[in-house]
């Protein structure tokens, strides 16, 4: 059938334009009518002669803002699958129905420019209420900063005090600044947020019109009688888009926190202070608490930080403490939190099983401020390396003498001991959210070395074979654990469709580790087309790698069950094709971590070209989703509660570096190809490894050079929304129970984008928290 020909191409006389390769496959521009700046145009890509995409142009450019161009949203950007691209020979941009050229054609063969966004920096809003996020262009410390202005009105100062990356080809670090506005805009109201740099600049993204309501617009609901409907709706919609607290505001916002309502107990505690520090603030406020049936004693200070004597503390347990049912340890000059005691003791109540009790903790700044500490419920790897349940604990009587048997000479190693014989270590120990009180200064470097100690006397209790090495902490004491795998076969898999620069880097890079541990690379090419791609296979194949072939549309869960159905190895370590080994010992400690039978997969450390952390480690829950911690950091920073420094366990970690026994990946069915071929296959898989027992590990000890997406592009383009939002569907309704209630995320902490960054508003659940293994939702076919 012949081609209806073109319409003659329209002209516009005051049209302004251009277009460039901003990327490999991602080309961008802007178009501008001059005489008439209210116009928008819609914005036509075409690869030799034939229509592509359409876009309308009303992207934020700030060169043209920065010219007072109209408002300075005439940009476009289209991001296209490599093979779209790599099949053609020239593209052109186009007035969609016009079919005015925009800018010069570009040859495929042409480099990509920099898409660098310049200007000085832009702003976003962080969910629906008072928070917002943006970066600075400039890092210049006497100019990290912006005035924050509401409705015209000077309200505040923003410090770049974070970092994040902008740009491709490449992206580079830049500045970043968090922050909270003041409750009196959750009025219900609608604002505009403008943020003006110190050099007079605006920053894009504004002004920026918003709306808060105090609590939460589900509580905002029901003070005006909303439906129950309406109430349901605006209860979903402060999950997705929740408001936050700074925690610079923590004293109010924990002088706002319901009463917490303990049932009286006549349960006897004995409390049991140890360390160099003094007794007079504990003492202050054990004399205030409502739990009045507790006997105190500070033991006598032994060897290191958090050290004391067995055989003293014995004798107080037979004498004084004869009738006390639980006992309290902390360091001596902590300052207990109003109703601390009864908190602790109506957990021992209420949960007959329960062996210890631990809260979260408050750290006091130099100018008297306090900071949260919010914990996850019991953490085992972390407790391992960072002893962070140990400076303020309850452990029930019996569970003390059984303790006391290993001879603990610290604080953290009679916490550890209550872990000695247990195989599935923790399953009794219950987490109380909220501060029990106030930690006094302590030496981190001097509590490090009885970490240390107690770490590797514990170990070799439970007969593990490891070296216990010194770590570098800030707040809390830190030690890395070095296991030995012992002997082991693993398959690392590497799926790949063209992108021969991106494969090759990725084998060559990790090719030393795989060595090292006697492991084998696995390819699994999915109909690449390129010549020179497939030569690089054939060259490899049966030597440094095994090549297995896989035809069919891209689906990463079926790419994976493929390659363990054909491996013959322990072991399993997933791997993205634009992961680069920053050096040669990730592979071994990564299988060091997975060396316990009850761990089903470990995580790594990934790190984005430009220096930002990319995984560290999968939070669920905020915007009701899954999301990837502290990639608000750059890599050398310790991350809230130093947990970029210490391995520690989560809900999930990313497929794009992934470590699992090969049974287990056969045993929970592999990944699920029908509801998350693409997106969070790998959360589906970890959630389903947790359900049947298995615990999470997230290492920093294995650090890798992660250029996301890179291979596939970026999933937030526009023609792959619908995926995005079709496997997000499919993860809230098998898994939603677990993404409001992720037991390694506190419920002190904000839901929105950026974990660990806030408080939460509207608060959750803060009743008590022990381990549970997730259980999924069973989804009919069809939804």
């Amino acid at each position: 059938m012949a081609r209806k020909p073109k319409p003659p191409a329209a002209s516009v006389p005051t049209l302004r334009a251009n277009f460039y390769r901003a990327g490999e496959a991602t080309f961008s521009g802007t178009v501008v009518d001059t005489g008439d700046l209210a116009r928008k145009f819609t914005v036509e890509l075409v690869i030799d002669g034939e229509p592509v995409r359409t876009q309308r142009a009303d992207a934020y450019d700030h060169g043209l803002a920065a010219s007072g161009t109209g408002d300075g949203c005439y940009g476009f950007s289209f991001s296209l699958p490599a093979t779209t691209v790599r099949n053609g020979c020239m593209v052109e941009a186009r007035l969609a129905n016009l079919g005015t050229a925009i800018g010069v054609a570009i040859e495929i063969g042409d480099e990509p420019q920099s898409s660098d966004p310049g200007g000085p920096g832009e702003f976003r809003s962080l969910g629906g209420g008072l928070r917002f996020s943006g970066w600075l262009a400039d890092g210049d410390k006497a100019t990290d900063w912006a005035d924050v202005m509401v409705d015209g009105e000077l309200i505040m100062r923003a410090r770049a005090t974070g970092w994040t990356q902008v740009g491709s080809a490449p992206p580079r670090a830049v500045r970043s600044f968090d922050i909270h506005l003041p409750e009196r805009f959750a009025d219900g109201r609608v604002h505009r947020l403008t943020m003006i740099t110190a050099k007079g600049e605006t920053l894009a993204g504004g002004p920026l019109a918003f709306v808060a309501f105090a609590g939460g617009l589900e509580s905002a609901l029901a003070g005006i009688a909303a439906s129950a409907s309406a109430r349901q709706q605006g209860e979903l919609l402060d999950l997705v888009q929740p408001m936050g607290v700074p925690f610079s505001r923590y004293q109010e916002w924990r002088d706002g926190l319901p009463a917490a309502a303990s049932p009286a107990s006549r349960m006897q505690c004995a409390i049991i202070m140890v360390g160099p520090g003094s007794m007079e603030d504990t003492l202050a406020s054990l004399q205030e608490q409502p739990h009045s049936d507790w006997v105190a004693a500070a033991l006598p200070p032994a060897g290191t930080e958090a050290g004391f004597d067995a055989d003293v503390l014995r004798a107080f347990l037979a004498a004084d403490a004869a009738k006390c049912e639980f006992a309290v340890f902390g360091l001596a000059g902590t300052t207990f939190a109003p109703a601390a005691l009864a908190r602790i003791a109506a957990v021992f109540g209420e949960y007959e099983a329960a062996q210890a009790v631990y809260g979260d903790v408050d750290l006091l700044g130099v100018d008297g401020t306090l900071w949260p500490l919010a914990f996850p419920a019991f953490d085992y790897e972390r407790m391992l390396e960072q002893g962070y349940c140990a400076h303020l604990f309850a452990v029930r009587r019996r569970e003390v003498e059984r303790a006391l048997k290993a001879a603990p000479d610290s604080l953290y190693r009679l916490f550890n001991a209550l872990c000695d014989g247990d195989m599935a270590p923790g399953r009794d120990i219950v987490h109380v959210p909220g501060a029990l009180g106030i930690l006094p200064p302590f030496d981190v470097a001097t509590a490090g070395a009885a970490l240390r100690s107690a770490t590797d006397a514990h170990l070799r209790a439970r007969g593990v074979d490891a070296e216990v090495l010194p770590g570098a902490g800030n707040v809390l004491p830190a030690v890395r654990i070095a296991r030995d795998a012992g002997k082991c076969t693993c398959t690392v898999v590497v799926p790949t469709r063209n992108r021969l620069a991106l494969l090759k880097r990725c084998v060559e890079s990790i090719e030393p580790a795989v060595c090292d541990v006697g492991a084998r690379i696995m390819v699994i090419d999915n109909d690449s087309t390129d010549p020179e791609l497939l030569a690089y296979l054939a060259g490899i194949d049966g030597g440094i790698a095994t090549v297995v072939r896989v035809a069919g549309a891209f689906n990463f869960a079926r790419l994976n069950n493929i390659a363990a159905a054909s491996a013959d190895s322990e072991f399993l370590c997933l791997l993205n094709n634009d992961i680069e080994a920053s050096d040669d010992e990730w592979l071994a400690e990564m299988l060091s971590r997975i060396a316990p039978s009850d761990v089903g997969a470990v995580g790594a450390m990934l790190v984005y070209p430009s220096g930002v952390v990319q995984h560290g480690g999968v939070v669920l829950g905020p915007s009701f989703a899954a999301t990837h911690a502290f990639n608000d950091r750059i890599a050398d920073d310790p991350g809230y509660g130093d947990l970029l420094l210490v391995a520690h366990q989560c809900s999930a970690v990313t497929a794009a570096c992934l470590v699992t026994r090969r049974a287990d990946y056969l045993a929970a069915g592999g990944m699920d190809e029908i509801r998350f071929p693409v997106n969070f296959n790998d959360v589906d898989y970890c959630l389903k490894l947790r359900a049947a027992g298995k615990r999470i590990v997230w290492t920093p000890h294995a650090r890798l050079t992660h250029a996301e997406s890179a291979s596939r592009g970026e999933d937030a383009a526009r023609y792959r929304k619908h995926r995005l939002t079709r496997d997000l569907a499919s993860l809230r309704n098998r898994w939603g129970e677990t993404l409001v209630a992720d037991p390694f995320y506190s419920p002190v902490l904000s839901l929105d984008p950026a974990p660990f960054s806030a408080l939460a508003s509207p608060l959750r659940d803060m009743g008590p928290r022990m381990l549970r293994d997730p259980a999924p939702a069973a989804i009919p076919q069809g939804f």
